[in-house]
């Protein structure tokens, strides 16, 4: 993701990018996620939480799945190194997974194909060598078998 299309999204309003959202006191209410536990999630970059206004932190709701935040979350923020550049890879489709969402692949546990999709579309955008963005061998949903 280049830098103009940050730029992009940090001038629309965080719904229109980003989906549904919700702060903690409706987790902990809806979805039984005690603030604890979003905390601890928030700390180790399990979760995505997008600043809104002044300092308050909603999270994205399509990133958890029966109370729990779905895997594959901190090794795209890994990369991303910023939420809002890490949420906005993860709503749009990626030419890299044939068109698809990530968060979708990744809400059918299909993370190591979403995970190879982002090291190659955010090692790219840096200039790196394709072949260094590949990241460790081995069949995925996307690719065919060698002959």
């Amino acid at each position: 993701m280049t830098r103009s299309r940050l730029a992009d999204v940090a001038t629309m309003r965080l719904e229109d990018w980003a989906g549904a959202v919700a702060g903690p006191t409706y987790l902990e209410e809806n979805l039984q996620i005690p603030r604890s536990t979003l905390h601890r999630w928030q700390k180790r970059n399990q979760v995505i939480a997008l600043r809104r206004g002044l300092g308050r932190h909603v999270f994205p709701l399509a990133q958890f799945v029966d109370g729990r935040p779905v895997a594959g979350i901190p090794e795209v923020f890994a990369l991303a190194k910023q939420p809002r550049l890490a949420w906005s890879w993860l709503v749009r489709p990626s030419p890299y997974l044939e068109g698809s969402v990530p968060i979708n692949l990744l809400r059918r546990d299909l993370v190591e194909d979403v995970v190879i999709a982002a090291r190659r579309s955010f090692y790219l955008n840096i200039g790196r060598t394709r072949e260094s963005s590949l990241g460790a061998p081995g069949r995925t949903l996307f690719q065919q078998p060698a002959p």
